[in-house]
């Protein structure tokens, strides 16, 4: 069936309309992106695995690919040596964890669901990249201190660094002889750096 066919059916508007149900942006792109099929026995392919969604939906309408994102645009800038932020590598982590959910929940239901579960056999669910962001990325969407030796040493440094600081400017404005040059006995910061307000004639 060619474009004008198609475009005279209007059957791009009709993809449209089907991908404003889906919940996914990835999902709704692959909604526009059907096409017919001329292929007998892809079309009843086809049909069965829409009999199969629907069957599942109308027994199991909770079922979805709840905490996952569409990281396309992430593994692409991957792929290409792009540097993903912690929060990034979270949404990577929790779309493969729901991956993974999915394909579980497929697995243990295939006999009810063989052509789902076919499908969902081919989701990617690379526990090795879960686990290496479990490892690296708190939850807050920071980087451990245990996410490599190195940073764990630097950052230890770093707090020896700034207790010792900080301990330097509490003897300061505790100091009998610091306390009349003071606005006030605070340490302060103004453009991150650490100060203590002097009195406007000192």
């Amino acid at each position: 069936m060619n474009e004008k066919t198609l475009s005279t059916l209007e059957f791009p508007k009709i993809l449209e309309r089907l991908a404003q149900y889906t919940s996914f942006s990835a999902s709704g792109d692959l909604a526009r992106g059907l096409q017919p099929t001329i292929d007998l026995e892809e079309a009843r392919s086809r049909l069965a695995q829409v009999t199969e969604a629907r069957f599942l939906l109308s027994v199991n309408a909770d079922i979805s690919v709840g905490g996952a994102h569409d990281v396309r645009p992430l593994a692409d800038l991957a792929a290409h040596g792009g540097v993903l932020q912690p929060a990034e590598l979270l949404d990577v982590k929790s779309t493969l964890i729901s991956a993974r959910t999915i394909a579980r929940t497929f697995e243990k239901n295939k006999t009810q669901y063989p052509r789902l579960a076919e499908m969902a056999a081919d989701l990617p669910t690379a526990p090795a990249v879960v686990e290496a962001i479990t490892h690296a990325i708190t939850e807050r969407a920071e980087v451990a201190d245990y996410a490599s030796p190195k940073l764990a040493t630097l950052r230890r440094e770093v707090r020896v660094a700034h207790d010792r600081l900080m301990s330097k400017l509490e003897r300061m404005i505790n100091d009998p002889k610091t306390v009349p040059l003071l606005q006030e006995p605070i340490i302060t910061q103004r453009d991150g750096r650490y100060v203590i307000p002097l009195r406007a004639d000192f």
